[in-house]
């Protein structure tokens, strides 16, 4: 099975690549990436498995397809947290999987901007 996996730095898609191999263990290859791009000393890491149908419900035929985002460059602001840079890991599901990951990068340029707004009101 092909497992996508991307990564979007700052709202911005700048790598997408398919491996192969089960999902579970490209989370695992791609969380070894990750923990070597992850600066402790400025970021939690984070690993966070959603439901696909729980990102874009009109998606119902995927009901059983699973999305891990594994962050390692996020901001807390409160009860919320900011996706600076992160990746993305789903089955592939062609054109289904680039929606999803296109929708996740639009959500951190919409909250990083609203970050943005918020540290120059202060």
């Amino acid at each position: 099975m092909g497992v996508i996996v991307a990564r979007v730095e700052l709202g911005e898609l700048k790598e997408s690549r398919t491996l192969e191999g089960t999902l579970e263990e490209t989370v695992r290859k791609v969380l070894l990436e990750a923990l070597a791009l992850w600066d402790p000393r400025k970021s939690d890491l984070v690993v966070t498995r959603e439901n696909l149908v729980d990102i874009k419900p009109e998606l119902a035929e995927y009901r059983d397809a699973r999305v891990y985002v594994i962050s390692y460059d996020i901001e807390w602001r409160g009860e919320n947290v900011v996706d600076r840079k992160f990746f993305v890991v789903m089955e592939d599901l062609g054109e289904v999987s680039m929606e999803v990951i296109g929708e996740l990068a639009d959500l951190s340029r919409l909250a990083l901007t609203e970050l943005e707004k918020e540290l120059k009101s202060l």
